[in-house]
């Protein structure tokens, strides 16, 4: 069957278009689309680049659609982040009625997801070996301290460039974390992103309803898993990455347990530091991962300065420009733009996560809870 040749408002106005075979094995999937490689085509020249094109489901609400739109517009040229292209609206006829499609288009990456490395696989969907996920994870395998600080460095990096741009990730998590062909480490899947101090803005409302949980239990701020929408801002991402420096340096997550029991404990208590022997990494964490907002880092600098002070292993320790040169995770379905390893289908804010506490552990608003925004 021939190729499918998509070209939007934007493309007509810039002589560009994209062809996608629509038979090709999809990239990933997940609640709201599959992902397809395609080739960006210049009209005027002819030349082509790759890309990722997200197809969204034909069924999906308005609501979901309005976030896809939201995840396409951030668009950061970044090392560490994953590069949004545009949102891509096609209107066909059907029976003499126009119907309108939606994608996402991004940069293709080659790589192997964080999730999968930490399980040992180095190879890309295609079953090429991924250099720099092999030299990443001997490192990890030689010295896990230094190569742990090397990651969480360059992810927050990429965070620094989102905040700055004036959003907050919400699902940083080891499945959303890209090991590059290109020898990057990169943020990938906007999926839950949210705007910085827009919460009473009618768009955040709609698209993320108070009381609502959204992101992995497992890397979840107290702020999230109480669906506190008011009170998550740039520290809630911070939350994350502490817990993802203590996966990496322990080798395990610090609370275990059903979704319930992990949301319960992310409310009331405290990591189980003692497994952290290194204490300059034991109170990076700490700090990181305070219950209280205001006692967690507060900038990505603040937090990459403290990384910048360990005294660890000169001989081992991985610097970015090394790279120019050379369990029970709760991962869920992934609509990243990416080609992965395998298929993937304030005190204020204390008093909030206190009452939200109560109510999970009563079990009067569980079920609402534990619904997850994909």
């Amino acid at each position: 069957m021939a190729n499918l040749v998509l070209k939007g408002e934007k493309g007509k106005n810039e002589h560009y278009h994209y062809v996608v075979d629509p038979h090709s094995r999809p990239l990933g999937s997940g609640g709201m689309g599959q992902v397809l490689r395609g080739q960006k085509v210049n009209e005027d020249t002819g030349t082509s680049t790759e890309v990722a094109i997200k197809f969204l489901y034909d069924d999906l609400p308005l609501n979901v659609i309005d976030r896809a739109r939201k995840e396409a517009s951030i668009q950061i040229n970044n090392d560490n982040l994953v590069e949004m292209r545009e949102f891509l609206v096609i209107t066909e006829e059907i029976n003499g009625t126009p119907v309108k499609r939606y994608h996402v288009v991004s940069e293709l990456l080659r790589g192997v997801r964080l999730l999968d490395l930490l399980k040992g696989e180095n190879t890309d969907f295609e079953g090429n070996e991924v250099a720099f996920a092999t030299e990443l994870s001997q490192r990890y395998h030689d010295d896990r301290e230094s190569t742990a600080v090397f990651i969480i460095k360059n992810i927050l990096s990429g965070i620094m460039a989102l905040h700055d741009y004036g959003y907050i990730h919400r699902d940083i998590d080891p499945s959303n974390i890209m090991v590059t062909s290109e020898k990057k480490i990169k943020i990938i899947d906007y999926g839950l992103v949210k705007k910085i101090d827009s919460v009473k803005e009618s768009q955040d409302a709609q698209l993320t309803y108070a009381g609502q949980f959204v992101g992995k239990v497992a890397y979840a701020a107290p702020e999230l898993v109480a669906g506190d929408i008011e009170h998550q801002n740039v520290t809630t991402d911070f939350y994350a990455i502490g817990i993802l420096l203590y996966r990496l340096i322990v080798g395990s997550l610090p609370f275990d347990g059903t979704k319930a029991e992990v949301m319960r404990m992310q409310l009331q208590e405290s990591l189980p530091l003692e497994k952290v022997s290194n204490p300059q990494i034991r109170e990076i964490i700490r700090k990181a991962t305070e219950k209280k907002q205001e006692d967690r880092y507060q900038s990505a600098s603040e937090f990459r300065v403290a990384l910048e002070h360990l005294k660890l292993n000169e001989e081992n320790n991985l610097s970015n420009e090394d790279a120019e040169d050379y369990e029970s995770e709760d991962s869920g379905n992934s609509d990243g733009y990416y080609e992965p390893s395998k298929p993937s289908k304030s005190n204020d804010t204390l008093k909030n996560v206190a009452i939200w506490g109560g109510a999970i552990l009563a079990g009067g608003l569980l079920g609402a809870l534990l619904r997850l925004v994909i």
